[in-house]
């Protein structure tokens, strides 16, 4: 069981972190264009959410409360946790800001849609930055044990 857990924990990164960097290929590719293109984007970006990001990160979430349950928890760690829990955590507030970002541009309010657009990819940033330090405490304390 605890096998199968960290493999659907792996997978979950994995789908998790791709999805991450295709949003902002997507993000480079149409952001700027013009606002059909915007439109677009935002309309793509909120489908990957819902359809990618959302259900890989909510797994993780869950896989990862599973195995933490059973585990011998040091310093190190809780440390890479953290970091997951902070990309977790960034990522509701993303995919909260890429919805009202939405919302904003289908509504022809193009300035709270530059404003909403700045914040979600600072976030963005975090959501990476984090998921990066996780998995190299991951790589660090696997390689420990």
């Amino acid at each position: 069981m605890k096998s199968i857990l960290l493999l659907t924990h792996i997978a979950a990164v994995g789908i998790w972190t791709g999805c991450v960097v295709t949003e902002a290929l997507f993000e480079r590719a149409l952001l700027g264009k013009g606002k059909p293109q915007e439109l677009i984007l935002v309309t793509l970006h909120k489908r990957v959410d819902l359809c990618v990001e959302i259900p890989a990160f909510t797994i993780v979430l869950v896989t990862g409360a599973f195995m933490v349950a059973g585990a011998d928890i040091a310093q190190p760690f809780l440390v890479k946790i953290g970091f997951g829990i902070s990309a977790i955590v960034a990522n509701i507030y993303c995919v909260w800001l890429v919805f009202r970002r939405a919302a904003a541009a289908h509504a022809d309010r193009w300035d709270e849609f530059a404003r909403l657009d700045h914040l979600q990819h600072k976030f963005g940033a975090v959501v990476l930055l984090a998921i990066i330090v996780a998995l190299t405490l991951a790589a660090y304390l696997h390689g420990r044990v």
